[in-house]
């Protein structure tokens, strides 16, 4: 039987989500694993989360998927985005 790897990447680990966010509860990264978020899906959720367009509500397009569940879950866990001091 031949073996195909999968094309699909790898969930980004605890220690990738906090490089690109910054510091996190413990908790907030659990949830985070949980979506199963690639490295890429979690930093575009970041940005978004960080972005002055999306606040004002001027964005042109909106984040799917793992990306928008991760936006969505620091939206929740941090309502002021100042407050997360992240790494990007």
């Amino acid at each position: 039987m031949i073996h195909v790897p999968s094309t699909e990447p790898n969930p980004a680990t605890a220690s990738e989500i906090r490089e690109i966010v910054g510091l996190l509860e413990d908790e907030v990264v659990v949830k985070i694993l949980d979506i199963g978020a690639t490295a890429s899906e979690v930093l575009d959720a970041y940005t978004w989360f960080r972005s002055d367009e999306r606040r004002e509500r001027q964005a042109e397009h909106e984040l799917h998927g793992r990306a928008a569940r991760v936006l969505e879950l620091l939206d929740e866990e941090y309502p002021d985005p100042d407050r997360l001091r992240g790494a990007g």
